[in-house]
This record gives C-alpha cells, sequence and structure tokens, in this order.
C-alpha cells in the first residue's frame, strides 16, 4: 500500500483557513437544527434569498454557497445521466454522522475545535489536538452495519450518506493519501468497506459524505478562532500571527483532496457524492470518474439538488420559489436525535418521534424533494436503542402507507390552501394528518376542491366522513381510527372535475 508524502510535497507541513467561514454563525430551532445564520458581525440574521442580475436567478443558502460571493445559480444543468434519475423518486435518506466527533468524549460537537465566546462560555470549547489525541485506541468492537442496514431498509430508507471524513480530517476509509485515519490508529480497518457492503445487500444507494475542508491538513496556517479580530492556533492558544501558506500550498492542497475523492469513487463505487465545504474536486471531474453519480450542491460547486439544513430551512417560501420554479431537485437533511449532527451521549440519546420524522418526510415529499435524516451512532459502533424503536414504528407505517411517499408524481397546494402535506399519483391525492389533526376539533380543511369520488383511511381502507361545500372539503378521523403516536394517511380520488395537473411535478423529468 502506498502512502503519498504530502509533507514532501510541501517540504513542511500544511494547512488553510476560509476567513469567511468565521462571519457566520449558526442558530438552531427548538429541535436542533438550523434555523437561520447570523452574521457576527452586524448582528443580522441571514436567511435564504433570491437575487435576480441581468436576467438570470441566483439562490443562495446562508453560509454554504454564500461565501467568498460564492452564487449558486439555479438554472446550472443538473445531471441527465440515466443512472442518476432515481435520486428524485427515493424519497428518504440516512445520514450517519460518524467518526472522530462521536469518539471525543467530552463533547459530541464536530466544531468543537473553533473557538468562539458563546462557546468558551458553554464550556464547550476544547483545543482541536485533543479532538484529534481522541482516536487513539479507538477500536469499534460492536459495529455491526448489517443490523444499521437492514433495519432502515424495513423503515423505507433508499439511500444512506456516511461521514468518510468531516472537516476534523479524520479518514474512516483504508486511505493511501490521508493524514490521520484509521490506517494511522487501527492498522488499517477500514469502517467504510462494510457499511457499503451492508448496504448493497439491502438495496440502499451508497452516498459518500467527504469535506473539502480538512483542519489537519491546514492546521499550522489555520485560524481555529471564529471571532473577529482574534487569531488562535490549533492547540487552542491565542497568537499574534500565524505562518503565512508557501505558494506550494493551494496546488498540494487540491492534490491531496482530488486523491483521496478519487481513491473513494475507485474503491467503492458511490451513487451520490454529499460535499461539504466543497466536494473536494470539481463536479466534472467527479462525474467523468463515476458517471451517474449525484452530487449535492453544498459548499463552493454547484451540483444536481439544492440541500436545506434543518427543518426550518425546508419552509415553502424557501422551497417552492426558488427551487422548483427554477427546475431543482432538492433534499432537507437534519438531525433527528437530540443534540448535533455526532454521537453526544452528554445529550442523551433520544431519537425524534416517528409522528415527527414521518410529518417531515410528508412535507418534504409535498414539494418534490426528500428527507436525509440524520442519526449519529455510538463510538463503539452501535445505534442507540431508540433509533431501532423509530425504525421499527416506521417499518409498520411503511406497511400500509409507503405508497403516499414513493410513487407519486405530484404535490398538493400545502400550506396554501390545505392545512396538511399533500402527495400525488395523478388524481388520487394523499392527505398527511399528525396526531392532533383530522380530529372533529381540527379537521383536514383543502380550499379549491373538486367534489370527491372517495375518501378513505389508507391504513384500514375504512371511508371517512367529510363535508363539501362545492369549494371547501374538510375531513375528520374517527377517534377509534386514529393511529395515535403515527401520522394518519387519508386517501382523496378525485373524478374528472377536478384539474390535477398544475400539481404535478415538472422539475423530477
Amino acid at each position: 500500500m502506498k502512502q503519498y508524502n504530502y509533507w514532501m510535497a510541501l517540504g513542511l507541513s500544511a494547512s488553510v483557513s476560509f476567513a469567511a467561514f468565521g462571519q457566520h454563525v449558526p442558530g438552531q430551532a427548538e429541535d436542533g437544527s438550523a434555523a437561520s445564520y447570523t452574521d457576527i458581525v452586524t448582528g443580522a440574521k441571514i436567511e435564504p434569498r433570491i437575487e435576480e442580475r441581468n436576467g438570470k436567478r441566483f439562490y443562495y443558502w446562508p453560509m454554504w454557497n454564500e461565501w467568498k460571493n460564492g452564487k449558486l445559480h439555479v438554472e446550472t444543468p443538473r445531471t441527465t445521466h440515466p443512472d442518476a434519475q432515481w435520486w428524485p423518486e427515493a424519497g428518504l435518506g440516512l445520514f450517519l454522522c460518524w467518526g472522530m466527533p462521536s469518539v471525543f468524549e467530552p463533547s459530541g460537537e464536530g466544531w468543537a475545535g473553533r473557538w468562539t465566546q458563546g462557546r468558551a462560555d458553554k464550556e464547550d470549547f476544547y483545543p482541536q489536538t485533543e479532538l484529534w489525541a481522541s482516536t487513539d485506541g479507538w477500536n469499534p468492537t460492536d459495529y455491526d452495519p448489517e443490523k444499521w442496514m437492514s433495519a432502515a431498509a424495513r423503515a423505507g430508507f433508499k439511500y444512506s450518506v456516511m461521514t468518510m471524513k468531516h472537516h476534523g480530517g479524520f479518514a474512516m476509509w483504508d486511505s493511501d493519501y490521508a493524514l490521520i485515519g484509521v490506517r494511522q490508529t487501527m492498522g488499517g480497518r477500514d469502517l467504510v468497506e462494510p457499511w457499503v457492503k451492508a448496504c448493497r445487500d439491502n438495496e440502499i444507494k451508497v452516498g459518500l459524505y467527504y469535506s473539502g475542508m480538512d483542519w489537519y491538513f491546514e492546521r499550522d496556517y489555520m485560524n481555529f478562532s471564529m471571532a473577529p479580530g482574534t487569531l488562535m492556533n490549533y492547540k487552542g492558544e491565542f497568537v499574534k500571527s500565524l505562518p503565512k501558506r508557501p505558494p506550494s500550498f493551494t496546488k498540494a492542497y487540491e492534490e491531496f483532496n482530488e486523491s483521496q475523492v478519487k481513491e473513494l469513487i475507485e474503491k467503492f463505487s458511490p451513487d451520490i457524492w454529499w460535499g461539504d465545504g466543497g466536494h473536494g474536486a470539481p463536479v466534472e471531474k467527479i462525474r467523468k470518474w463515476r458517471p451517474g453519480i449525484v452530487c449535492n450542491n453544498r459548499g463552493f460547486s454547484s451540483g444536481d439538488h439544492a440541500t436545506a439544513e434543518g427543518f426550518a430551512m425546508a419552509q415553502p417560501q424557501y422551497i417552492r420559489k426558488p427551487v422548483l420554479e427554477n427546475g431543482w431537485w432538492w433534499e432537507v437533511n437534519s438531525i433527528i436525535q437530540k443534540g448535533s449532527w455526532h454521537y453526544d451521549k452528554h445529550k442523551g440519546e433520544e431519537v425524534y418521534p416517528a409522528d415527527t420524522v414521518l410529518m417531515e418526510l410528508a412535507k418534504a415529499r409535498c414539494m418534490g424533494g426528500n428527507l436525509l435524516a440524520n442519526i449519529g451512532p455510538r463510538p463503539d459502533g452501535r445505534m442507540q436503542d431508540d433509533a431501532y424503536r423509530l425504525f421499527g414504528e416506521m417499518a409498520e407505517w411503511m406497511e400500509t402507507n409507503s405508497n403516499s411517499v414513493f410513487g407519486i408524481n405530484g404535490g398538493g397546494p400545502w400550506p396554501a390552501l390545505c392545512n396538511v402535506p399533500i402527495t400525488c399519483r395523478d388524481n388520487v391525492w394523499f392527505f398527511h394528518a399528525d396526531k392532533k389533526q383530522a380530529t372533529a376539533q381540527s379537521p383536514i380543511v383543502f380550499s379549491g376542491a373538486g367534489k370527491p369520488v372517495a375518501v378513505t383511511l389508507m391504513r384500514t381502507g375504512d371511508p371517512l366522513p367529510y363535508e363539501f361545500d362545492g369549494t371547501v372539503l374538510k375531513i375528520t378521523i374517527p377517534e377509534k381510527l386514529k393511529a395515535g403516536n403515527v401520522t394518519d394517511v387519508v386517501i382523496v380520488e378525485f373524478g374528472d372535475n377536478f384539474n390535477y395537473e398544475p400539481y404535478m411535478f415538472t422539475h423530477w423529468k
């Protein structure tokens, strides 16, 4: 096995800092997802926005493609390769953030080594050297990806994305190019290969998360402080200056990233490339190495689908006009556990209720998007018990309701004309109600409807009572038929008097 020596290529050790990264600090909604971003200099709240210049429309997600004036042009053509067209119909993906932050005992936060006053005040800042040292002796003895992925497959997950390397630089596969990773700490035990096999064995598409930033590679020159006007080295020491990058640095960094990207693609043949902070290589090269791959748009380059972080960023006002009207595929990626993206024992192991996850799935599908739901496995390789509880409840729901989120071709006018998200298959519409909805006190209300031919509860096939006054349809589910703590689905079949064509997805074609 070869070991490329980038220190020889540079003549020294190396590291980079994206200065603009320190300008935006993510806020969090109550569920832990990113609700907005705040400029730490001006205090201004930053939300997704659209700008039109010279007849062209540009769409910005805060922080992810706003750095250094990095515009995301939503008219950029996505892949037309036939092997990639499965993606918009997949609907549901499992995000697995697992790696060095999961192992670091004091905090599961992958950014704990980046100094901010707020993080210091909460005693959640640690020198990056401590995070790197945490992987010494890491041995996930209970790692069983087959158990993970078989449970996920029964729960309806069609694809999965796992961290190959987060920003800290630790490589989860046996890499010839990584500076820290399983080769250096586990004798080359590859943690990715068995997971890929488990995905394939369970007919789940494989997605590889890769950070285009590598703080270990960048460490000598990188400012680990995110506070304006301050400099901090990787040891957690405030300093007056940092070494300047040599002229050879940029090229060496590009070679480093591209070598790892190509290595991963050649070794694992992924279906999805999920870049974060850049793809690590130009999308054109990634597509050349793996025709038919699907690339996200996160970071400095465009890709095939928009990426909304957190449920708060996946609201209709941010999706319908800028994304759907421009023909983009899209995905919301969000944690569905307490805490952050990686496992953090201090935050507990509670995973969201099935009703919450299924309703967020229904909302995404209503707008023609996918849900990439994140759970961070334990450092010993086990999935949390509560995750299996969720998978079991979702599997039971999928037995009778899966056709409401898979095999659809349209989405109804939620929330403009209906109080619950709707998915469609031509003139057959699926109304998704949480445990508090579709009751006598809070009925499903759809304005502008045609007269239904039939209204039934999908889970049981029972006909349901409804009211229709010529324009407004109201539906209730009798208490004895309610599912309890899991999302109910009501099927409404419309006749020839209702024009469903305006609600069919055109951005999937």
